[in-house]
């Protein structure tokens, strides 16, 4: 293994501090039919009459929001949900405004009734990838239910300790078969058990997990996550950095006059300490929220600035806010 990464005498690393963001990207669609045939709302034929101009305006917008979000500081990973393709992924860091970064893509293609997928874009810059797999997402009460895998990835930001990665984007609240809280708990003891498993044979692995949750950190799935002290190491546990965003009653997205802070970052305890490698800055996660990613409702007051409002498309971002987390490094 080739590491990018090398030490002064002095012990001051040579890597910069980065950032790590999430962001669910709504409905991110290509306008070419899947031959499946779960993309039939997102094409030129349909109802949203979703075409090419209207999907270089999203790549543009996107591309926007993550390049401000690496304005000044270098990015570590980006992990992304309600994406429907790997092509996707590549136009997306082929825009102008992303082209300098040397971007990694993780996709799988999940079997999600809606064709929407979550990935992964990493820095090949900054981390060595070991490998990438992902987690297939079952419900024994409801298995007629397809859902989107939970992505995940294995990397070296330094020598010392593995990074993991999980991408999530779990069921939603109005989520047709009903069950969905049920849902979202399994979708965390499936993930949960995984983490279990990798403190086994490894039990100085950093992990992070970020996702659009479809819960608040109070609500019973991220807590589950992060309730109890993990078997392997005894001393670990998972800790939810959305919890101080919530408490100051900040969103990532509304629903008509209801603050929610659905897309999250939980990371494990030995994240947020200074005396590791690598850790995050100020124990702290944050909600990206410029002017001109959000709309200002008469209802509403300040809401995202999404793509579609129903049917008519109103040429925004998205309907969720990305969040993010800096880390630092020794």
């Amino acid at each position: 293994m080739v590491l990018r990464v090398y030490m002064y005498a002095q012990g001051e690393s040579l890597l910069k501090p980065g950032r790590i963001v999430f962001y669910n990207v709504e409905n991110f669609f290509d306008t070419i039919k899947d031959p499946v045939g779960h993309d039939e709302e997102f094409l030129p034929t349909s109802k949203a009459k979703w075409d090419t101009k209207k999907y270089q305006v999203k790549l543009e917008h996107i591309s926007k929001v993550l390049a401000a979000l690496f304005d000044s500081i270098q990015p570590i990973a980006i992990g992304l949900s309600e994406i429907e393709t790997r092509g996707v992924l590549e136009d997306l860091i082929a825009q102008p405004a992303l082209q300098k970064f040397n971007f990694g893509i993780i996709h799988h293609d999940s079997p999600d009734e809606r064709g929407i997928d979550v990935a992964l874009l990493y820095n090949k810059d900054v981390i060595e990838e070991v490998f990438d797999a992902f987690l297939r997402v079952k419900f024994s009460f409801d298995t007629l239910d397809k859902t989107r895998d939970i992505v995940y990835f294995k990397g070296y930001m330094t020598e010392e300790f593995p990074v993991y990665f999980f991408v999530n984007h779990w069921t939603s609240r109005r989520a047709a078969n009903g069950d969905s809280e049920k849902k979202r708990m399994t979708e965390a003891m499936i993930l949960k058990a995984k983490i279990e498993d990798i403190y086994k044979g490894e039990p100085f692995a950093r992990i992070v997990v970020m996702g659009d949750l479809n819960d608040n950190p109070d609500d019973k799935s991220p807590e589950y996550l992060v309730s109890g002290r993990y078997k392997y190491p005894l001393s670990e546990n998972l800790v939810n950095l959305m919890r101080l965003p919530q408490s100051r009653h900040e969103f990532t997205l509304k629903y008509r006059d209801q603050n929610d802070v659905f897309d999250q970052f939980i990371v494990s305890k030995n994240l947020l300490t200074s005396e590791s490698p690598y850790y995050v800055k100020n124990s702290a996660a944050h909600i990206f929220k410029p002017l001109w990613i959000m709309h200002e409702s008469d209802k509403y007051g300040m809401v995202p600035n999404r793509t579609y409002v129903g049917n008519l498309w109103v040429g925004g971002y998205s309907d969720h806010l990305p969040v993010y987390i800096d880390i630092c490094f020794h």
